[in-house]
């Protein structure tokens, strides 16, 4: 009871920023808004790719959705001048415990991309596997990097991904594999930060270069107690409103290279 009560302050209280990136006002994710009672697989929150297979309650989905969103956008209006990404994650993380999950420490490492020429979206998919913990976890995550075509570079979750991966100079790509059963709610979170800058091109659709080649990478566990995360959702949403739709799109798969 004391975590709940801890964690509804937060979400009462909590400053949530009102403007975007660049002082403007953030314009709403093209194409139909998700429906939060019926969240798929694969989408969207924030700046994270979310893969739910193992999580199949949409009361989870939608919990662990507007917890990762409400810690995200609070830690990006804890922000301040001069603050860059490590300042955020930090935030980030203080605010998912403060909403009840433990948080482990966070294995840092120094990366390259192995193969230059390909294009992000492809050639972080090898590293991905392994910090997920192996093919069996995050597979809508690994299908939909893998079944990327630059003809679908204006979908919706793909420019919501993008968008919310440029908070400061560089880039950083955020993925969570996501499982839960009747006591415990599980993320896997991983964490590419890529040393390019370019605004012209999106993210997933850079192509590597030698120059380009290095990242480094930071994964972490977050577990919370899955009846807790369920009693949360409700007022998560009310706080949220239906500026939460800005911020969540369902990550699609083209139909023929799903299977």
């Amino acid at each position: 009871m004391a975590q709940f009560d801890k964690a509804l302050r937060f979400i009462q209280t909590a400053v949530l920023p009102h403007v975007g990136l660049e002082g403007a006002e953030v314009a709403p994710v093209p194409g139909p808004s998700v429906d939060l009672n019926h969240l798929p697989a694969g989408l969207v929150s924030g700046n994270t790719l979310i893969d739910y297979s193992a999580a199949p309650a949409t009361e989870i989905r939608s919990a662990v959705s507007l917890a990762m969103l409400f810690a995200g956008r609070t830690a990006r209006a804890a922000m301040n001048e001069g603050d860059d990404e490590d300042d955020w994650f930090a935030a980030y993380t203080t605010h998912l415990s403060t909403l009840g999950f433990s948080i482990s420490q966070s294995s840092v490492t120094a990366s390259r991309f192995k193969k230059e020429g390909l294009f992000v979206h492809k050639a972080i998919i090898p590293f991905l596997t392994i910090a997920l913990g192996g093919a069996i976890f995050g597979p809508v995550i690994l299908a939909a990097l893998e079944n990327l075509k630059s003809m679908e570079e204006d979908k919706p979750w793909i420019t919501l991904f993008d968008r919310e991966s440029r908070q400061f100079k560089g880039h950083e790509l955020q993925f969570a594999a996501v499982s839960s059963d009747t006591l415990n709610t599980s993320i896997r979170h991983v964490v590419a930060r890529l040393a390019f800058v370019s605004n012209e091109t999106n993210v997933l659709f850079f192509r590597i270069t030698k120059a380009d080649a290095a990242f480094e990478s930071a994964t972490t566990t977050m577990t919370a107690d899955t009846s807790l995360l369920t009693v949360l959702e409700a007022p998560l949403r009310a706080r949220m409103k239906d500026g939460a739709l800005k911020f969540i799109a369902e990550a699609t798969l083209d139909e023929q290279n799903a299977a």
